[in-house]
This record gives structure tokens, C-alpha cells and sequence, in this order.
């Protein structure tokens, strides 16, 4: 598996995640939420065999770096953990995560900081054993 950090409005990241984000499977697994970019996005897009198998979007706020709106495919949780692993920096790195993914943000040293019914928001937290 190969990880691409690609610029929220480079060309190559429409032309490899547009196909998925306009998918109606990828967006029900997405709880149907639309999936969005500008310039203040970094996107880590996992490619197996020269297709895209997950990516997740990471956006520069005023506060921190967000993820949110991911997508992994067959919930695969080898994909997220490489991709979460990928992601840069990990100070001040906060996440939306879907409730069943809870587990692997988890062993990737998020912590819940709140809960709503489908999703939690989750900060990253160093492990000196690292």
C-alpha cells in the first residue's frame, strides 16, 4: 500500500477521489454526508494496485487539524491505521470519527472527547512508548 499527501485542490486529488466521493455506496457509508476540500485541506489517499482504497481529509483550522469525513474501504481497518499513521502533524490533531470506528482510532492514540449518537470527536495523544 502507497500513501499520496496531496494540496486540497490539486488536480490529481479530484481526479483520484472524485470517482469515490460521488459514489452513492462510499457516500452511505459516509452516513450520506457530502465530502468537501478548499485550500486548507491536506488529503492522504491509500492506493492499492493503482486504485484508491481510502483516504482521509485533514483540515487546517484556526485551533487545530481536523479529521473528518473519511472513507476506507470494506471498513478495513489495516487502511485506516496506515492512513492515520500518515497523517502530519499530530500536535493539536483532533478527529470526527464514526462510532464503529472508535476501536481503531483508538489503538492509533485518539481519545474520546465527546460523544454524539453516530460519531465522536477524538484527540490525538502522544504515547511515549512510541
Amino acid at each position: 500500500m502507497n500513501i499520496l499527501k496531496l494540496e486540497g485542490l490539486s488536480p490529481e486529488l479530484f481526479m483520484l477521489v472524485g470517482p469515490l466521493a460521488m459514489n452513492p455506496k462510499v457516500l452511505k457509508a459516509n452516513n450520506n454526508y457530502p465530502f468537501k476540500t478548499t485550500e486548507r485541506f491536506e488529503w492522504y489517499i491509500a492506493m492499492e494496485d493503482g486504485s484508491v482504497v481510502g483516504f482521509v481529509p485533514v483540515e487546517k483550522k484556526s485551533s487545530a487539524f481536523v479529521i473528518n469525513n473519511y472513507y476506507v474501504q470494506d471498513d478495513n481497518e489495516k487502511i485506516l491505521k496506515a492512513l492515520l499513521k500518515a497523517v502530519e502533524p499530530k500536535d493539536n490533531l483532533q478527529a470526527v470519527v464514526q462510532t464503529k470506528h472508535e476501536e481503531i482510532f483508538a489503538k492509533c492514540n485518539f481519545c474520546i472527547e465527546h460523544r454524539w449518537t453516530n460519531y465522536l470527536k477524538m484527540t490525538y495523544h502522544t504515547n511515549n512508548n512510541e
